[in-house]
């Protein structure tokens, strides 16, 4: 099974985990490319550090719209003129630097804007294979069609599956800081999620990202959850003393706490709980895992590699 490991750009922590770990890493994709509405690509890379210890055939530069998020990616799809923008400034860039692949996180898509985002793909995947160059794409998970749902209806599985290269499948947030405290990934989600990935793509192509961090949960109804890296929450089971617990229906651990008269719940991923996962994507054959991100978890996940 292969592993991925997203990378933020100058994150220190990301990069000494690449470094100690670089044997267990076959492809880092750096967010070193943002999407401008015009399609114009913003260029924001720590290359000469990262080149230290991958390889240009190891790393995979990837394209966000994360600041402006569905303005940026409802725009581009239906605009030709920012689509050819795109196009020709991704490629320069690649070809420039001799990077083999390029990776799209583009999120936000409206479900009504669903075919001309294929299309969009398809158009961009043309023109890198026309010029020997591989495309990835990060799309939200799903266990069904979704045409209701504004985050994940828009990505239609089976052609994406036959246009791109690799599927990673961002398989996180179950739970998020927006909504009430829970598991990030339960494993019987993951699972759902499986089954329905390997109806729709090729088990070849078929990544599923697995998010290393975790979220603290003021129960109170106008408050929002915040994330958290591993060392952060073994901190908080210090210094309120608590004990990290085990949820048997989610297969994930969790621990509360009280804070100047607030009760918090936080839930997070640990090398038990990743250890599960991997072992389900294991089960399946699939081609790979990707983390999100390296710095940020149990340090003995990596004792599972």
């Amino acid at each position: 099974m292969e592993v991925l490991g997203f990378h933020l750009p100058y994150n220190k922590a990301g990069l000494v985990v690449i470094k100690n770990q670089q044997r267990i890493f076959n492809k880092i994709l750096p967010a070193w490319l943002e999407l401008a509405i015009d399609g114009k690509i913003k260029i924001f890379e720590d290359a000469s550090l990262l080149h230290e210890y991958m390889t240009k055939e190891e790393i995979i530069p990837m394209v966000q719209n994360m600041n402006l998020a569905g303005n940026v990616s409802n725009g581009i799809i239906m605009d030709q003129g920012a689509i050819e923008n795109f196009i020709q400034d991704s490629l320069a860039y690649l070809e420039k630097r001799g990077y083999g692949e390029l990776c799209l996180d583009i999120e936000g898509v409206k479900y009504e804007n669903k075919e001309r985002f294929t299309n969009f793909v398809d158009r961009v995947a043309a023109s890198l294979h026309e010029a020997g160059i591989s495309l990835s794409i990060c799309i939200p998970a799903k266990t069904g069609n979704n045409a209701d749902s504004t985050w994940s209806g828009a990505y239609d599985y089976k052609l994406l599956g036959q246009i791109v290269d690799r599927v990673i499948i961002m398989a996180y947030d179950f739970h998020w800081p927006g909504g009430p405290p829970g598991p990030i990934a339960p494993l019987g989600w993951l699972q759902d999620l499986i089954d329905y990935a390997i109806i729709e793509i090729p088990l070849e192509k078929i990544y599923f990202a697995l998010g290393l961090y975790g979220y603290d949960w003021p129960l109170l109804a106008e408050e929002r959850g915040r994330g958290l890296v591993y060392k952060q929450i073994e901190e908080i089971a210090r210094r309120y003393q608590r004990e990290i617990e085990w949820d048997q229906e989610s297969c994930c651990p969790y621990l509360k706490y009280e804070d100047n008269g607030v009760e918090h719940e936080v839930w997070f991923e640990n090398k038990r709980s990743i250890g599960l996962k991997i072992r389900l994507l294991q089960e399946f054959q699939l081609k790979g895992v990707a983390f999100w991100r390296p710095g940020q978890e149990d340090p003995g996940v990596w004792e599972l590699f």
